[in-house]
Formats: structure tokens, C-alpha cells, sequence
């Protein structure tokens, strides 16, 4: 059946509107890229694994840029993305070992899994004031990162997002991400600072494992529960605080590997501290095959009265 003329313009817009692999060759004459305004999706894979590639400019028509679209560009050391972008799709810009900084435009909302993973050159990110959810293990193994500010526009960040970030010393997560989830910061053994969110719930299994540089770390009051082994290996820790109403610690050997750790303080009684350890102690496995339990200290806070006038 012959197509429609109605068909073939529609095509015809589409190839002109999305950037698909093979339209730039990876040639030297393309070390620079501008793509022409007007563009709407930098298809997947379109320029994945380029050579030659060095700079891209990505105009503020582009909404999409997807999944694996410049992965192993290994050459990349300049990516200038216009504001108008939505989403930074999964595995966008992995393995881009020589991209240096990255400033995401305000109007990004989603960054996909693996976006930046293995940009093992990466020092600096400016993350959109918009974004809304970062995918799990979009900056792991990014090991010069030394600092991230998370916006407070920011809801979810999944598993292992900063995992292996080796140089990363200082974080600042949304005040409103309830959940630091599973192995977000394993393994960033230069960690010393960690601003935590004030709506914070849960704290998921090996969240801050290994994260040896941690020396004192005061838990918010909206807390509810640690996971198993969330703090585990974190051999410089000598303190930690938790608040009164905490309803789960998952192990009782959340704190192996923790070898200065010395004391815990809690907000609450020593009876509540006994019914939410199950009656068990805390003990710290060293890595010398000792163990040793911490002195925990009772603050007897109590529960802020309600400002309501009684009825």
C-alpha cells in the first residue's frame, strides 16, 4: 500500500526533529558538535562511544537527551546543555572518562541510571534546581567528585547513586527525601560531611558502609530506621546520635568494622532503647576480630506538647 503524503511528511518532520545515530559521523572534523536548534530528542546511542568527539553543544529545543547517547566518549571534555531539557536519559554520558564538570540546566527534571557512572574525571556538578529523581548509580565511580549539593526540589535518589565516589568529602541532600536508600554512599571513603534531610525516615541497608572518614554523625528526629549494615566499615566513626522515636534498627551489628566508635547517644529511655534493640546489646565487631560495646548514653528528651489550645 502506498504511503499517504500525510505518512511521509510525518516522517520526514521526525528525522528532521530527533538526532539518530549516523547522522554525525565520529570524524575529526566533528571534534566540535552543535546540534541544530530545533531538535527535540538526542536519540539513544547516537553518538555512543565517538573517539573523536571533544565538545557538545545541545540547544534548548533538545527535551530529551537518551539513554547511552554519548556512553564511552572518552574524549568528551565539554558538554553545554541549554536550558529546555527535561531528561538526562539512563547511561547518558557513562564512561565519559574525560568530562571534567557538568552544569545541568534548571529545567532538567529526571537524570537517568547511570547517567554520569564511570566519569572518572568528573570534580564539579551543578545539578538542576528542578530535578525531581536521580537513578541509581548515576554518578558511582565518579572518583575526583569531591562535593554535591542536592536540591531540595529533589524527592528520590535510588540505590548506589554516589557509591565509590572516592574523593567525595562533603554532602548536602534534599530536606525532602524521606529515604536514603541502599548503598547510596558505599564505599566514598573520604566522606566527612553529610547534611542530612529533616524529613528523613529511613536509612537503607549499607547506606554509608565503608565510609571510613565519617567521625560524627547526629541522626534527625524524624527518623525511623536503619538497615542492616548501613553503617558498617566505617572505621573512623566515633560518635552517633539517634532520636527517641526510632521504631527499628534492623541489626544489632549495624556497626561492624567501626573500630574508634566509642559512643552512641539516645533521646530516649533506656527502656525504649531496650525494646527497640530487643532487648539485645550493640556491639562492634572490630576488624582485629575483637569486640567491644559502646557506652550508650540516655538523654531522657521529651516529646515536644502540642501548641494546640485544649478543647
Amino acid at each position: 500500500m502506498k504511503e499517504s503524503n500525510s505518512t511521509q511528511e510525518k516522517k520526514k518532520d521526525d528525522e528532521i526533529l530527533v538526532v539518530y545515530r549516523g547522522l554525525y559521523e565520529d570524524s575529526e572534523e566533528n571534534r566540535t558538535v552543535t546540534i541544530e536548534d530545533g531538535m527535540l530528542e538526542i536519540a539513544e546511542y547516537a553518538f555512543s562511544d565517538f573517539k573523536n568527539l571533544e565538545v557538545i553543544n545541545i540547544p534548548k529545543s533538545v527535551k530529551t537527551i537518551g539513554a547511552s547517547a554519548f556512553m564511552g566518549c572518552t574524549n568528551l571534555k565539554e558538554v553545554n546543555i541549554q536550558y529546555g531539557a527535561e531528561v538526562i536519559g539512563d547511561e547518558a554520558f557513562s564512561s565519559c572518562s574525560s568530562l571534567c564538570r557538568i552544569e545541568i540546566p534548571d529545567s532538567v527534571k529526571r537524570i537517568g541510571e547511570g547517567a554520569f557512572e564511570g566519569c572518572a574525571s568528573l570534580n564539579f556538578v551543578k545539578l538542576s534546581q528542578s530535578v525531581e529523581m536521580i537513578g541509581a548509580s548515576a554518578f558511582a565511580y565518579c572518583f575526583n567528585l569531591t562535593d554535591i549539593d542536592i536540591p531540595d526540589s529533589c524527592i528520590l535518589i535510588e540505590f548506589s547513586c554516589f557509591s565509590n565516589c572516592f574523593g567525595l568529602e562533603s554532602v548536602r541532600l534534599s530536606d525532602n527525601m524521606a529515604l536514603i536508600d541502599e548503598s547510596l554512599f558505599e564505599g566514598c571513603r573520604s566522606l566527612k560531611d553529610v547534611e542530612l534531610p529533616r524529613e528523613l525516615t529511613r536509612i537503607s541497608r549499607r547506606a554509608f558502609k565503608g565510609c571510613s572518614s565519617l567521625k560524627s554523625i547526629i541522626l534527625p528526629i524524624s527518623l525511623r530506621a536503619v538497615g542492616f549494615d548501613a553503617f558498617a566499615d566505617c572505621k573512623g566513626l566515633l560518635r552517633i546520635a539517634f532520636p527517641r522515636d526510632m521504631a527499628e534498627i534492623e541489626d544489632e551489628d549495624i556497626f561492624s568494622g567501626c573500630d574508634s566508635l566509642r559512643e552512641i547517644s539516645f533521646a530516649g529511655s533506656k527502656e525504649m532503647w531496650e525494646y527497640l534493640t530487643h532487648g539485645r546489646t550493640i556491639t562492634v565487631a572490630h576488624t582485629d576480630g575483637t569486640v567491644t560495646t559502646p557506652h550508650v548514653t540516655f538523654l531522657n528528651i521529651k516529646p515536644k506538647e502540642s501548641s494546640e489550645p485544649k478543647q
